[in-house]
């Protein structure tokens, strides 16, 4: 049973969120817990990467022979292959032109995987213009045939109007499917668009949760309020505080703004300013106007002790989180 199953089952008391001993997380979980749901994460996304891998040119310079000679002889998987060896530069010259006529002939010979790239070569513009007409069409050839990656493209393009008129029952259609995939970012578009037009909250919780459970911190954050909110699901603030915290650690200051003020209320976990202070400190650092303005009221109240103490755990726990630190860094930048 995982973490988040654990707390939804047995919900823990507000007077068992303890504050005192924590280390690099502000709540603390069952390790054993942690460990089965991260390699949940980690056997999903491990397949993904693996299947990205084949697809990706090799470094090995025989092997890249091999493709070659696959490529000439019309084979789809091998000229795939080739035109991200031109795209990346590795065994030839970097080459745009060579990579698009590779993946055409690929494409045309109906390959879903190099429909896909193409289409996404003219939806980005990736190394050309864009092209949202030929986007469309080699998108929505490579959606048809099961990739998930182009249904997510094929929705947001809908989404958009990218190509085609704004349609937000085919963007959800789309959504839908690469959700199924299991696709994230489909995933949280899906419980958003279900969020705004769907009287299904249990449905609307679980697509968050599942892109919440491939590391979306914008799915952590939303799920994190459902269950302060009861929203979809009972109330649940250990599973909330669970949620918050994953978010946070993705860099979503909203969270850190949230958990701060749960802290300094303590109607639902046990009040304890210095964690208020430190979470409203850090979303602050995070470009949180409203975390400022509380951590600049608490701030008075604090002893020059609790100061450092507080100061010296926002550091240790930005440096162990990259996701945050990442969040952190494009704060800073858009400041200068």
């Amino acid at each position: 049973m995982s973490t988040e199953d654990q707390l939804l089952t047995h919900p823990k008391p507000c007077s068992s969120l303890h504050w005192r001993g924590m280390r690099l997380s502000f709540l603390t979980f069952p390790i054993l817990g942690l460990a089965v749901f991260g390699l949940c994460i980690f056997a999903s996304a491990l397949s993904f990467c693996q299947e990205k891998e084949r697809r990706d040119c090799p470094s090995d310079h025989d092997q890249f022979m091999k493709i070659q000679q696959d490529a000439e002889q019309n084979k789809p998987d091998a000229q795939t292959i080739l035109a991200s060896c031109y795209e990346l530069g590795r065994n030839v010259e970097p080459n745009g032109k060579e990579a698009i006529r590779w993946l055409t002939q690929a494409a045309e010979l109906g390959y879903a995987p190099a429909e896909y790239e193409l289409g996404r070569t003219y939806l980005y513009g990736r190394g050309i213009p864009a092209d949202y007409q030929l986007a469309l069409l080699w998108e929505k050839k490579a959606a048809e045939q099961g990739e998930r990656e182009a249904q997510r493209d094929l929705a947001f393009m809908y989404e958009r109007g990218l190509g085609v008129e704004q349609n937000a029952e085919q963007a959800v259609l789309w959504n839908r499917k690469a959700a199924e995939q299991g696709e994230p970012a489909a995933q949280l578009h899906l419980a958003e668009a279900l969020e705004s037009n769907s009287e299904n909250k249990a449905e609307t919780l679980s697509w968050y949760r599942k892109a919440a459970r491939q590391n979306r911190p914008e799915a952590q954050l939303r799920l994190a309020q459902m269950y302060a909110e009861g929203n979809g699901a009972p109330q649940n603030y250990a599973a909330a505080m669970y949620w918050y915290n994953k978010a946070a650690e993705g860099g979503q200051s909203q969270a850190m703004y949230e958990m701060g003020k749960l802290y300094l209320a303590g109607n639902h976990v046990q009040r304890n300013t210095e964690a208020a202070f430190i979470w409203f400190q850090v979303g602050a650092r995070f470009g949180s106007q409203e975390s400022r303005i509380e951590a600049a009221k608490l701030q008075p109240t604090l002893s020059k002790k609790q100061k450092l103490a507080a100061d010296s755990r926002i550091s240790n726990w930005i440096s162990h989180h990259s996701g945050a630190q990442k969040e952190e860094d494009e704060e800073e930048r858009e400041k200068h």
